[in-house]
C-alpha cells in the first residue's frame, strides 16, 4: 500500500517537473519571439531615422518624459508667414523650438535662452532668430500657431530621400519606415515597423494632399481597428468638410453590410512635416479582420519574376490576355496548392482605361472590366472559373425576365440578393459619382455558389460634394443633386445596378431595406452630423490651411468657408432623405423635366424632383458670344418660376440668350 502512494507521489512530482519545464520552455519561446519583435522594430526605429536641415525651423514636442518628436515649421508664400501646426495633445506642454544652426530665438520680443515656450497660444507672433555667436544678423518672420482637434497623432519617419522619392513617383514604395501614434491624451498607443510606404490610389494619386497605404512589418492592431499588415491613409482631399467617407461607411454598416472597413482620424506627420488630418482605415484586403473568406492566394504561387514585378509595382500589360467563349481573360501559369477553385475571390468593378493597369482581371462577353483583387497574381485556370461564375450571372441579369437562357435559373440564384440591395443602397443614397465605374466591390466565398456585394469603399467625391459641380457623368446627369435615381440610371462603363433596379424583386426589397436598416441612420445624422463637424472642427480647418482650400486668412474667412461646406452636405442628406422617402414609401410621382439649351455648353440635360415639389435650379449653360438669360416653359415661352410646386402638366424648358454683340434675344429650339 505503501509502495503505491510512493509510486503515486514519484509520479506527481515526475509530472510536476515536466510541467514546469514546459511552462518554462513556453516562456523561452515566447520571450524570444517577443524579443526578436521589439529588436526587429527598434532596428527598424534606428534605421528610418531623418535627418534635419539647416535652412529649416523645427519645435520639439514632449511626449514623454524622455521622448520628444520634432515638427517643422512651414513656410507658406501665399501668406508671407511661417505655420506651425500642432496637435491638440501640445496645447499645454513646453514647445522647444530650435535649428539646425543653433540660433537664438525671441518669440513676441521675449528671448528664449534654450528655445522653450510654455502655453504657446494659438494665432500670430513675432519670431526673430539671430546667431548665438553674433554669426549673422537677426531675422523677423510672421508666424501663426495653429492646434488641431483632440484625435489621434500619428508620426512617421524615414530617410530624407526616401521621403522625396515617395512623394515624386507613386505607386512605388520606400522600404524602411516607422510610425508611432498617441492618442488625443498624448499618450502612446501603437507603434511599428514599416516595411513600406507608397502613394495610393488613381485620381487621388495625382492630388496636392496625396493617400497612403502602409504596410507593417508584423500585423498589428492599429487604433483598436483589427489587425493588419496593410493600412490605407486616406486624403480626403476632395472633401472640405472630411467627412464624407465616414459618412458613408457609417451608413454601410448601420445597413449592415458585411466587411465594412472601420477607420480613425488622425493628424500625420511626415519627418516632422504636417501633412494634414487623415484617416486611418483598413485596406479591402482578404483577411480575419478584413474580409474574412479564404485567402486563395495562399494557395495560388506563382514565379518569382511574377513575384519581382509584384513587389516593385510592375505593370503588366495587357498583351497576355486571351480571349475565350467571348470573354477575355488575363491570369498566369502558377503553381497551385489546391484542387479547390471555388474561392475565396475579391473583385473590383473597374473603368475601362484603366484595366489593363491590373495584375489578374476578365472582360465579360457585355464589356464589364472585372479585377481580380484576389489572387492578385491568378492563375488562368483561376480566372477561368471565376470569370464564368460572374457571366453566368450576368448573363441571366440583362436576361428580360432574369433568367439564364442556357441554365434557367434566376439571377438571385447567383447572387446574396440582400448584399447587392444594401451595396446598391450605399451608392444611391450617396449618389456617389464612381457608382457607374470604379471602387465597386465583391466577393466569392470557397464553398458558397453566391457572389456577394461589398465592402463599401471611396466616397470623398460623394454625398454632394461641390467639386463634382459641373462635372457630369456620360448621360449629363448632375451629380450634386439631391433629386432622382443615380446609381439606377443605365451608364456605359457599368450597368449592373442599372439592370438589377429594373428587377421587381430587387426594387421591393430596396424599399423594404431602406425603410429598415437606412432610414433610421439618415434620420439620426440629422442630429450626429454638426456633433461630428463640431468634433472635427480644429483639425478641418488646420488641414484645409495646410492645403490651401479655406481661402481665408482670418479666422472668420476660415470658419465662414467651412461652415458652409458642412451645410452644404447636411442639406444634401436631409433633401436626399426627403425625395427617397417619398418616393420609395409614400409613393409619390417623380417627375422629370428636360433641359433644352440649344447650341449650348449644357452641364445638366434634365432635373427632378417629387410631384409637389420644386424643382432644383440648374447650372447656367454657356454660349459662345451670348450670355443666358433664364430658362423658359417651352410650351409658353413665359419665364419658369424655380419656386413653384410641380404638378402633373406636360413641361419641359429652353434656355434664353442676349447677343453680347446686339443685344438680340436667341430662344433656343426657336
Amino acid at each position: 500500500m505503501f509502495n503505491g502512494l510512493k509510486n503515486t507521489t514519484k509520479y506527481k512530482k515526475a509530472c510536476g517537473i515536466l510541467l514546469i519545464f514546459v511552462s518554462v520552455l513556453g516562456l523561452g519561446f515566447f520571450l524570444a519571439w517577443f524579443g526578436t519583435r521589439i529588436f526587429a522594430d527598434r532596428n527598424m526605429q534606428y534605421s528610418a531615422r531623418w535627418t534635419e536641415e539647416e535652412t529649416e525651423l523645427y519645435v520639439r514636442v514632449p511626449v514623454s518624459f524622455l521622448k520628444k518628436e520634432r515638427i517643422t515649421l512651414r513656410y507658406d508664400d501665399r501668406m508671407a508667414r511661417y505655420m506651425l501646426f500642432l496637435p491638440a495633445m501640445a496645447r499645454e506642454e513646453s514647445i522647444t523650438f530650435y535649428d539646425a544652426a543653433g540660433d537664438l530665438f525671441v518669440l513676441d520680443g521675449a528671448t528664449l535662452p534654450d528655445g522653450k515656450v510654455s502655453n504657446l497660444q494659438e494665432g500670430l507672433h513675432a519670431l526673430t532668430l539671430s546667431g548665438s555667436d553674433g554669426s549673422h544678423s537677426s531675422k523677423q518672420y510672421d508666424l501663426e500657431v495653429m492646434y488641431s482637434s483632440d484625435i489621434r497623432t500619428m508620426y512617421i519617419s524615414m530617410q530624407n530621400e526616401q521621403k522625396a522619392s515617395m512623394l515624386e513617383s507613386p505607386y512605388l514604395p520606400e522600404e524602411g519606415a516607422y510610425l508611432t501614434i498617441y492618442d488625443a491624451a498624448g499618450d502612446l498607443i501603437d507603434e511599428s515597423g514599416v516595411a513600406s510606404m507608397r502613394v495610393r490610389g488613381n485620381t487621388s494619386a495625382d492630388w496636392a494632399k496625396k493617400p497612403f497605404q502602409i504596410t507593417l512589418a508584423q500585423s498589428r492592431d492599429l487604433c483598436g481597428l483589427g489587425d493588419g499588415i496593410r493600412w490605407n491613409l486616406l486624403s480626403n482631399w476632395s472633401d472640405k468638410t472630411l467627412l464624407r467617407n465616414q459618412v458613408a461607411l457609417g451608413m454601410a454598416k448601420a445597413g449592415g453590410l458585411p466587411f465594412t472597413p472601420d477607420a480613425c482620424f488622425t493628424d500625420l506627420y511626415l519627418n516632422g512635416e504636417y501633412m494634414g488630418c487623415y484617416q486611418l482605415c483598413e485596406k479591402v484586403e482578404i483577411g480575419k479582420d478584413r474580409v474574412d473568406i479564404t485567402d486563395l492566394e495562399a494557395y495560388t504561387i506563382p514565379d518569382r519574376s511574377l513575384l519581382e514585378k509584384k513587389n516593385k509595382a510592375v505593370r503588366v500589360s495587357a498583351d497576355g490576355a486571351v480571349t475565350e467563349n467571348g470573354m477575355r481573360l488575363m491570369g498566369y501559369e502558377t503553381q497551385l496548392g489546391t484542387a479547390d477553385l471555388s474561392g475565396g475571390y475579391l473583385l473590383e468593378i473597374e473603368r475601362p482605361s484603366r484595366i489593363a493597369d491590373s495584375m489578374s482581371y476578365f472582360v465579360t462577353r457585355n464589356g464589364q472590366p472585372v479585377t481580380v483583387k484576389s489572387p492578385q497574381i491568378a492563375d488562368i485556370n483561376e480566372v477561368r472559373y471565376i470569370a464564368g461564375v460572374w457571366q453566368t450571372f450576368e448573363d441571366a441579369l440583362f436576361a428580360e425576365d432574369g433568367k439564364n437562357p442556357g441554365t434557367g435559373k434566376a439571377y438571385t440564384d447567383y447572387i446574396d440578393l440582400d448584399s447587392y440591395v444594401r451595396k446598391y443602397l450605399v451608392e444611391e443614397i450617396t449618389r456617389n459619382y464612381d457608382a457607374s465605374s470604379t471602387s465597386q466591390y465583391f466577393y466569392k466565398e470557397q464553398g458558397d455558389d453566391l457572389l456577394h456585394a461589398g465592402p463599401a469603399w471611396d466616397y470623398d467625391m460623394s454625398l454632394g460634394n461641390p467639386i463634382m459641380s459641373p462635372l457630369t457623368n456620360l448621360n449629363y446627369i448632375s451629380s450634386v443633386s439631391p433629386t432622382g435615381l443615380f446609381a439606377a440610371l443605365p451608364m456605359d462603363d457599368f450597368s449592373l445596378w442599372s439592370h438589377l433596379y429594373e428587377k421587381p424583386d430587387f426594387e421591393a426589397r430596396v424599399k423594404e431595406l431602406y425603410r429598415t436598416d437606412f432610414l433610421p441612420y439618415l434620420q439620426e445624422l440629422a442630429g450626429s452630423l454638426p456633433k461630428e463637424a463640431k468634433k472635427l472642427h480644429d483639425a478641418t480647418i488646420m488641414d484645409g490651411v495646410r492645403w490651401g482650400r479655406n481661402k481665408g486668412e482670418t479666422d472668420e474667412e476660415r470658419e465662414a468657408v467651412l461652415a458652409d461646406e458642412v451645410e452644404i452636405l447636411q442639406d444634401f442628406l436631409q433633401k436626399r432623405e426627403a425625395y427617397l422617402t417619398g418616393f420609395w414609401l409614400d409613393g409619390r410621382e417623380s417627375k422629370r423635366v428636360y433641359l433644352d439649351g440649344g447650341d449650348a455648353d449644357q452641364y445638366v440635360s434634365y432635373v427632378e424632383n417629387l410631384i409637389g415639389e420644386p424643382l432644383q435650379e440648374p447650372p447656367e449653360p454657356r454660349m459662345e458670344g451670348y450670355t443666358f438669360k433664364e430658362w423658359l416653359n417651352g410650351y409658353t415661352l413665359k419665364p419658369y418660376d424655380w419656386t413653384k410646386p410641380l404638378n402633373d402638366e406636360p413641361l419641359y424648358l429652353v434656355a434664353s440668350y442676349t447677343n453680347d454683340q446686339d443685344g438680340r434675344i436667341l430662344i433656343a429650339g426657336q
